[in-house]
């Protein structure tokens, strides 16, 4: 926050030298009509900076979203896009959707920071997630017109339509809906549980949301029993308790809902609630991954791969995986680039191993990060480059990968595509040394520094 805030004060302070005004249109006002955005202007010209100033520095991602867009327009305020991104990246890390979409499109437009497809997509994706409706069109214009996948603009298509079904479901009057759930419609009364679970509308109340999902579940309701099922395993407004999760699970499961068998074979895996059982986990995930759920499809992959309730079989377990990877599940794509880089089910193929990489770091995958990182520092299946290997080693770093962070020490040491800097690198060792990583504390021993 100090060099932020020194960074800050100085900006504002050079504004007569610095200045450069943009003669189009900002991201502020891209997506409003003029109307909105002259309302918008108002709005913004009668704040009081200073106030919001304080408010945005206590962490409030509301208050943050506003510097970002006094910054964007230089009202009240120096007109800079790097304090713009830097405002919106605190809202965006605090869940802030708009923030999301806004931070997304500067990482698009190369206004205020760098260039990145990648930052974009992961921000527009969250923001769409968060209900952010315009962020699907930035999607879609970018799949379409930019980097043409036609099997993404599906996948966004269909996180719409949920979202927009979600949407409708929640302005639907929630006292016609409570009169339908105390009438038994099952379905009313999983909606009403649901509306109580999540506070939408209403105060949220988990006591409330189990009493409604438990009147449905009864009544056969298969949403209900996982809705169920999950509020036991996690313990919310519940007291945790694996065995009565997985004895809900079972009754979705035995109605081969897809999501509920793949949750069981985790229990039976895992040993929670269930006795431990590797090969009932196998037949529940194939069941799971018959009807095409992309987790389960990973999940009996790995058992494959490891040879672990079922004989092993690498080449069942690249099909698997493949199959879950086209349907764009980052943990799958991920995944499947190892499959291609060792060799394991297939022929070692490098550039595929790039390209299933890609696919899943876009998503925000930490581990794809890091792997696509690594191709790039050594050059395989892309040429070297230790500018973009430093950039996703920071994507994972960021999200807590002690691995990335000690590559990332290793580049400052000895200066890869950096400065060599080894006090730098002495404190990117630390945050992964602190986290338990063996490699960076044999690193930070050959510094001279003692564990």
């Amino acid at each position: 926050m100090g060099s932020f805030r020194t960074t800050y004060l100085c900006l504002q302070m050079t504004a007569l030298v610095t200045l450069v005004c943009a003669s189009w249109l900002h991201i502020g006002e891209a997506d409003a009509q003029t109307s909105a955005s002259a309302a918008q202007h108002a709005s913004l010209a009668s704040v009081d900076v200073q106030s919001l100033l304080k408010t945005a520095r206590s962490g409030d991602a509301i208050a943050q979203l506003k510097m970002g867009d006094l910054h964007m327009q230089g009202r009240g305020v120096l007109h800079n896009y790097s304090l713009a991104a830097a405002w919106y990246s605190k809202a965006a890390k605090g869940g802030n959707a708009k923030a999301q979409r806004k931070l997304g499109l500067m990482h698009l437009r190369a206004e205020g920071v760098a260039l990145s497809y990648p930052d974009a997509i992961m921000w527009l994706g969250r923001a769409a997630h968060g209900g952010e409706l315009a962020a699907f069109q930035d999607l879609y214009h970018h799949y379409t017109s930019v980097e043409p996948d036609p099997a993404a603009v599906q996948k966004w298509q269909e996180v719409e339509a949920g979202l927009k079904q979600s949407l409708e479901q929640d302005n639907e009057n929630f006292a016609e809906l409570l009169d339908k759930a105390k009438a038994g419609d099952a379905v009313a009364q999983r909606r009403v549980a649901l509306r109580y679970e999540k506070g939408r509308g209403i105060s949220r109340d988990f006591a409330a949301a189990r009493d409604w999902y438990l009147a449905a579940a009864d009544q056969g309701d298969v949403r209900a029993q996982d809705n169920l099922a999950d509020l036991y395993l996690a313990g919310t407004g519940v007291e945790r308790d694996s065995a009565r999760a997985a004895r809900w699970y079972q009754k979705a499961a035995d109605q081969g809902f897809a999501r509920s068998q793949y949750s069981l074979g985790v229990l039976y895996l895992k040993g929670l609630g269930v006795e431990q059982d590797a090969e009932r986990a196998a037949d529940l995930y194939r069941q799971a991954a018959t009807s095409g759920y992309a987790r389960a499809q990973t999940a009996l992959a790995r058992l494959y791969r490891r040879g672990e309730g079922v004989e092993e079989d690498q080449g069942q377990a690249f099909n698997l995986l493949k199959t879950a990877a086209l349907q764009g599940f980052g943990p799958a794509q991920r995944s499947l680039g190892v499959m291609y880089q060792f060799g394991y089910g297939t022929e070692i193929d490098d550039v595929a191993a790039v390209s299933w990489y890609q696919k899943a770091a876009e998503q925000g995958d930490a581990k794809a990060q890091e792997n696509l990182g690594f191709m790039y520092q050594a050059g395989r299946g892309v040429d070297k480059d230790y500018g973009l290997a430093m950039e996703w080693y920071r994507n994972a770093a960021s999200q807590g990968s002690a691995r990335a962070q000690n590559k990332i020490g290793v580049m400052y040491q000895f200066g890869k595509g950096v400065g060599a800097d080894v006090e730098e690198a002495r404190r990117w060792y630390r945050l992964a040394a602190d986290q338990g990583y063996k490699q960076a504390q044999l690193n930070l021993e050959a510094l001279g520094e003692v564990q």
